[in-house]
């Protein structure tokens, strides 16, 4: 699979929102979700209404046509996300399209979105994961502070 990674820009965000509703329903039993469902979601929407807020900072793999996303979203202390730490560190999401899950793609986009970090001066980021999620052996790998390399495609 030949894949770039690029910046989202504004015009991104159904991509971006289709990409949430594949981070929340990424169980293979979980029943299908839909965007409606994720924007009436006041606890998920909050993940992507608006787009872009002010500090919002996101990639996208594309193969042909987008097939992940990666951004990350600053929260207040009085309205927290999932992976809330605090105010000046913002949160982490991404979805990758099931038949492109476990290729390297969200390595990759997760690699491209700590480096986009550092250059915003960014002290940290967080996230959420269940233990149960395929994706959390990923996110450990990661934890030690050191970014994930993109791999070469």
């Amino acid at each position: 699979m030949n894949t770039a990674i690029r910046p989202v820009d504004p015009a991104d965000g159904a991509f971006v929102t289709e990409m949430l509703v594949a981070a929340a329903f990424w169980r293979p039993d979980s029943p299908v979700g839909t965007r409606d469902a994720v924007l009436r979601d006041p606890q998920l929407a909050r993940y992507i209404s608006g787009w872009p807020q002010p500090g919002d900072i996101g990639v996208i793999a594309e193969a042909e046509e987008p097939i992940g996303a990666a951004w990350l979203r600053f929260f207040a202390a009085d309205d927290p996300g999932y992976g809330f730490i605090e105010s000046r560190i913002p949160e982490v999401s991404m979805g990758v399209w099931v038949p492109c899950r476990s290729r390297g793609v969200g390595r990759w986009l997760l690699g491209a979105l700590v480096l986009a970090a550092r250059e915003a001066s960014l002290p940290a980021l967080s996230l959420s994961v269940e233990t149960d999620n395929c994706a959390l052996q990923l996110y450990e790998s990661c934890g030690s502070g050191q970014s994930p390399e993109p791999a070469a495609r």
